[in-house]
């Protein structure tokens, strides 16, 4: 549990509400607080906050923040002292479940369903992984099929490794990352497939996480169907450069095929940033590094309270 956690919200309205507990969101809250607004309500659906940095044990953050090199959990524990010196109210295990043009939100809580209002309303809710079904690849529908996220957060968090014989579709950072770490804890990965020429992630986690680990990486390598009936038995796929096609097989698949920003509240109220609203984070467009997040996150926090967003 937080300990900034508050059991009963203290107002019904707010100078600012921010919807999701991530850095983007503590980010908000932090340059909100320190341009002088006092009524500061953070909405965070899970227990607690960090976002997708408590399950981030990597390192590589913080060096333009913090100037030296964190791991994401150490980020977020770092961050949410300064958090808690702003003496933000927190909501957690809250779950947003709309916002009106009015300036209002509803949300599902312990408690019940909730009612609240405020000036400026910031939606700090990051990205979604693109999943297989958005990639539309024909095959069967068994089990062993994960975005790399999900599987970054089953075996960081819970300790489930997700497969053994692992195909990683798509050279996105997680992705790169989760083949060195399920590697790590005793799987093959045997590829990772990209249908672009070139590297969707940072070359240094290409380096750090396939090289260094002898994983290849197969550029324009299309995936052609999925096979399996009760779990994924194999792939088929065809290297688009000369077209001769292939079948590999494994028993998991990890999709690391781009982040859509969330914004499904706002589009879903049909409502557009602007007079009050506004978005934060990955949820407004996918950053680099999770320090740009950071920095961004208290530009908008303080132009909030200085009266010139």
């Amino acid at each position: 549990m937080e300990c900034c956690r508050i059991d009963m919200i203290k107002h019904d309205h707010y100078d600012v509400i921010i919807i999701g507990g991530g850095p983007a969101g503590m980010a908000v809250a932090v340059g909100a607080s320190s341009a002088g607004l006092k009524r500061i309500l953070v909405l965070e659906r899970h227990p607690r906050l960090g976002g997708i940095l408590n399950q981030c044990i990597h390192v590589g953050f913080g060096l333009r923040y913090f100037k030296e090199e964190l791991t994401g959990t150490e980020y977020a524990a770092r961050y949410k002292k300064l958090f808690q010196q702003a003496g933000v109210e927190v909501k957690t295990s809250s779950f947003v479940h709309k916002v009106s043009d009015r300036k209002q939100v509803t949300f599902v809580c312990p408690e019940g369903e909730l009612f609240v209002s405020a000036d400026h309303i910031v939606l700090a809710t990051g990205c979604r992984e693109r999943t297989r079904e958005m990639l539309t690849i024909p095959g069967t529908r068994p089990a062993g099929i994960f975005t790399a996220g999900l599987a970054q957060e089953m075996v960081n968090i819970h300790g489930i490794l997700p497969g053994k014989n692992v195909v990683v579709i798509g050279s996105g950072d997680i992705g790169l990352i989760m083949a060195r770490r399920v590697v790590l804890e005793g799987a093959k990965v045997q590829a990772v497939l990209e249908i672009l020429d070139h590297l969707s992630g940072l070359v240094r986690n290409k380096i750090q996480c396939l090289d260094d680990f002898g994983i290849p990486l197969y550029l324009q390598h299309e995936t052609l169907e999925i096979i399996g009936k009760d779990r994924v038995e194999a792939i088929r796929y065809r290297d688009n450069t000369t077209g001769r096609e292939n079948v590999m097989a494994c028993d998991t698949l990890l999709f690391s095929v781009g982040l859509i920003p969330e914004r499904d509240l706002l589009i879903d109220a049909g409502i557009d940033p602007g007079d009050g609203i506004h978005v934060a984070g990955n949820a407004d467009y996918v950053h680099d590094l999770v320090d740009w997040v950071t920095k961004d996150g208290e530009k908008l926090g303080r132009s909030l309270g200085n009266g010139n967003a």
